[in-house]
């Protein structure tokens, strides 16, 4: 039962950064040249993507076990 808590906990943090993600970004006009981000928006998109990639595999670790005592309870 702890497991599908702490998912659940985990999948509101993950949409929560994403939100926070796009709404960071700038836009950048359509007439105008490419423009380079600075480094240290390409760092905090970089820890962004990987701590999502970490709450992902520890979701589909946690769904995992789950599937795994609902096996065993029902006797397979």
């Amino acid at each position: 039962m702890e497991a599908i808590f702490r998912k659940k906990q985990l999948q509101g943090s993950s949409e929560e950064g994403e939100s926070s993600k796009w709404r960071s970004e700038k836009k950048v006009s359509e007439g105008s040249e490419r423009t380079k981000k600075p480094v240290e928006d390409i760092n905090a998109s970089a820890d962004a993507f990987i701590k999502n990639f970490r709450n992902q595999l520890l979701i589909q670790r946690l769904q995992s076990i789950e599937n795994y005592e609902q096996m065993l309870n029902r006797g397979l």
